[in-house]
């Protein structure tokens, strides 16, 4: 992970309900709302497809 002065700050809109669900499993793990998001999108970057081989299923 990057270090912290590597880092950028930004705003990000959530349905109450998943900010809600955040709050409740970060708390839950004594971490922050800021941490598991942090991890959540560094998985998933891991995980994403190629833009190369990305095809659109629709035309």
């Amino acid at each position: 992970m990057a270090s912290s002065k590597n880092r950028m700050t930004t705003a990000i809109r959530f349905p109450e309900a998943i900010h809600e669900q955040l709050k409740e499993a970060a708390d839950e793990r004594d971490l922050s709302i800021n941490f598991l998001v942090v991890k959540a999108v560094e998985e998933f970057l891991e995980r994403l497809v190629p833009a190369s081989e990305f095809r659109l299923t629709r035309v």
